[in-house]
């Protein structure tokens, strides 16, 4: 099951480099990261830990109950236009009702 809260931006930096931001300055010390290819995007699923990413399985994208984080997906497409990058960022809850979300998309913003 899919479900998120969908935001749409948009990079200049390429796809290796936008991914080593992410690595390097993420707002959990040792994410749990899932990457896949698909034909033209890169998938990029986190989650604090290996828990909590399967239960994204069974639940789709939620936030937990203590801290209100959850696990969350960057679908980067490099070949949206030749301009720029798009990144799809989608969130288990909106900016205006989570915290949470409003820290991952300000983090989304600033290596962007």
């Amino acid at each position: 099951m899919i479900t998120g809260v969908d935001y749409i931006l948009c990079t200049w930096k390429n796809k290796d480099a936008f991914s080593k931001e992410i690595e390097q300055s993420f707002i959990w010390c040792n994410p749990h990261l899932v990457i896949e290819y698909e034909d033209e995007t890169t998938d990029i699923y986190l989650g604090e830990n290996k828990e909590m990413f399967d239960l994204m399985e069974e639940k789709g994208f939620y936030t937990n109950k203590d801290l209100g984080e959850g696990p969350f997906l960057i679908i980067f497409n490099n070949s949206y236009m030749k301009e720029c990058n798009r990144i799809t960022l989608v969130l288990p809850k909106d900016l205006d009702t989570s915290k949470f979300a409003r820290e991952v998309f300000d983090w989304l913003k600033s290596i962007i």
